[in-house]
């Protein structure tokens, strides 16, 4: 229930994201189309999610309150309940990441592209975890995390290949492609 309470962060975030995008677009007398709605949907949700990641991951915790490192793998999973949960809960903090991902950037819908990203970010992460003292750093929670941006980017491929998220054009209009299509 932790990150829930982390959503309005993130949800304001977002919105000045649209604000800015609307007055950008305003500035430059920029049309905006279904297609490019569908976007600013995808990439508000992607703002949302990472201002609540940050905010969960970086932001929840005094500084240099956590000093250790963890380099042995599993050594979270632990032998309590509460341990398990925190192990469960890095795979599904990146769940989002592997949906979201390639649904807002073309160039990261491939598996490897999307995998070493979450990797990335995952790494930049615990790395500034450590610098500050804001948390563990550990393996476990790279792994955990890769493993969660994997999960989610499975859930998108079993997505766009469920549904056919491409229009097709009727008449004389112009075909308009959804970020979840193939192309």
């Amino acid at each position: 229930m932790e990150p829930v309470g982390y959503l309005p962060w993130g949800l304001c975030a977002g919105c000045l994201y649209l604000l800015a995008l609307k007055i950008w677009r305003r500035f430059r007398r920029t049309a905006t189309d279904r297609s490019t709605l569908t976007h600013d949907i995808i990439r508000f949700l992607l703002v949302v999610y990472g201002i609540t990641l940050l905010k969960l991951a970086f932001f929840s915790r005094e500084p240099g309150s956590r000093t250790t490192v963890s380099t042995h793998l599993f050594d979270t999973w632990g032998t309590t309940m509460q341990a398990h949960a925190f192990f469960i809960e890095n795979i599904l903090m990146f769940i989002p990441f592997g949906i979201l991902i390639p649904v807002a950037f073309s160039r990261m819908r491939g598996f490897v592209r999307c995998t070493t990203a979450a990797f990335t970010c995952s790494v930049l992460l615990e790395g500034m975890q450590f610098i500050t003292g804001r948390g563990f750093c550990e393996l476990d929670d790279i792994v955990t995390n890769t493993v969660g941006a994997v999960i989610g980017y499975m859930l998108y491929r079993i997505c766009i290949n469920i549904f056919p998220f491409s229009q097709r054009p009727s008449g004389g209009e112009q075909e308009h492609k959804l970020p979840f299509s193939r192309n």
